[in-house]
């Protein structure tokens, strides 16, 4: 594989770049120093923080509008366009309630962009992985100074020019990976929701991908997916669980990381799964699977369920993605026609509209899992009538309305030793194009328990199964 400069040079790597940092007069002019830099804290130790596969890690920051030259107020109507269409056997109300909350989570005073992007791979000499920079906002890393760095007040538009140079990049690293002998064998993008920073983050898609692809391999299967990975500000406060502080600021901030998760999934992440992808998709025939747990997974259904709100969206010559939510953090009601928020917070804001109800419109495959021993933020449920998908609540909203019911293929794990049956259940969503719901309380037994051997076996079954 090639070493990468968009706008960065690769100098040698030395002891003193490897205790380097980003200024912090250049985090201070962003937004982003004291606990937000841990964000970028992987520029500073990259080399520490290794990826097992190959790949990109793409870094989202949130900075003041006018310090990375966004547009002044509301959406980026240059890239977006609000909700337009009213979903197949939908209602009116529902379009009126997707364009009030599109506004909503547009219009923040700070907005997200591209700070930075990594790279890992294999040394094309040898089988040691490699980390190189492809691109940063800011004009020091570990990796050395970095040439043409962008001024900080142009911080936004740099950041979509830097996705359009790393897909030109990574379709030339599938192209020198086949060449090698090494071929891929999907595009793989992953995104983790509340409360991880940019180490747990990375910890966590290590694990998924080590655990998934050595299934594969039990099987005599081939996969070797193309990773992105996506880190984005989810955490207000310390690291501490245990200082009541930080425990307030975490629970304090679930409404405004909720509508950052679809703020990234309108924009930056929407760019890379309906433009990006099927570019890709296009050019290499690799099929695109996606990932997201708990937050991650709103980040990453908003994004596919939103092709319309992108103008540069591209359309699809092959089939969808597959999208796996893990223990989803997101409600129900975004399945379900005409739904709304209950009395009296109806009329105080705008529910959602349903966004989802036409959910084999994309023309992927959806899979999502519940466990009953995830309780994560019940304080949702009672505030906004928010029945996150991965816990009880979700999977009970089922059982009231059949309507909505009918949307689901539902299955339940009673072990792992049940898991070979994923691949039988994906196969016949394929055919009947519903939402795959599978109550994984065998191998899941709390919101954040994703990081096991069986939930590595569940994610390769549900890509052989639907499709992959």
């Amino acid at each position: 594989m090639t070493t990468l400069s968009l706008q960065s040079a690769q100098p040698p790597i030395s002891t003193a770049r490897i205790n380097s940092h980003v200024p912090a007069a250049e985090e201070r002019s962003l937004g982003t120093s004291g606990v937000s830099a841990r964000y970028h804290a992987l520029l500073n130790t990259p080399f520490s923080h290794p990826f097992s596969g190959a790949g990109y890690l793409i870094g989202i920051e949130k900075s003041p509008r006018a310090r990375i030259g966004a547009p002044h107020e509301g959406p980026d109507f240059e890239r977006l366009q609000k909700p337009h269409r009213v979903p197949d056997g939908g209602l009116e109300r529902d379009l009126d309630q997707q364009q009030r909350t599109f506004t909503a989570v547009m219009d923040d005073p700070k907005v997200m962009f591209v700070s930075h992007i990594l790279r890992y791979g294999l040394s094309a000499s040898t089988a040691m992985s490699t980390t190189d920079l492809h691109y940063s906002a800011y004009s020091h890393t570990a990796f050395g100074p970095t040439l043409d760095s962008p001024r900080l007040n142009e911080s936004y538009a740099h950041g979509w020019k830097a996705l359009d140079g790393v897909e030109a990049q990574i379709l030339t690293d599938i192209t020198d990976a086949e060449t090698a002998g090494r071929p891929f064998t999907h595009l793989m993008l992953l995104s983790m929701g509340w409360n991880n920073d940019q180490f747990e983050a990375l910890e966590r898609y290590n694990a998924i991908y080590q655990h998934s692809t050595r299934w594969a391999a039990t099987q005599g299967r081939a996969f070797n997916p193309m990773v992105i990975g996506i880190t984005w500000p989810s955490v207000w406060g310390g690291k501490s669980p245990s200082d009541l502080a930080n425990r307030v600021l975490h629970l304090g901030s679930y409404p405004t990381k909720s509508m950052d998760a679809d703020e990234i999934g309108f924009g930056i992440v929407n760019h890379i799964v309906n433009a990006m992808l099927p570019t890709l998709e296009a050019a290499t025939g690799l099929r695109s699977v996606l990932i997201g747990h708990s937050m991650g997974a709103r980040v990453l259904t908003r994004a596919y369920y939103s092709a319309d709100t992108l103008r540069g969206a591209v359309a699809r010559t092959g089939a969808g993605p597959i999208v796996i939510g893990l223990q989803a953090a997101f409600s129900m009601n975004r399945f379900r026609k005409g739904a709304q928020l209950l009395p009296p917070f109806r009329w105080m804001t705008t529910g959602e509209g349903a966004p989802y109800q036409d959910h084999a419109a994309p023309g992927g495959a959806l899979a999502l899992t519940w466990a009953k021993g995830d309780t994560a933020n019940p304080v949702a449920r009672y505030a906004t009538g928010a029945a996150h998908v991965g816990g009880r609540v979700g999977h009970n909203m089922l059982n009231r309305r059949p309507a909505l019911a009918e949307r689901f293929e539902r299955m339940v794990l009673t072990s792992a030793a049940d898991l070979p049956r994923v691949v039988e259940m994906g196969q016949k969503v394929q055919g009947n194009r519903k939402v795959l719901y599978i109550d994984a309380s065998s191998i899941i037994a709390s919101h954040g328990d994703i990081r096991n051997p069986n939930v590595g076996e569940l994610v390769w079954r549900l890509i052989d199964g639907l499709g992959g």
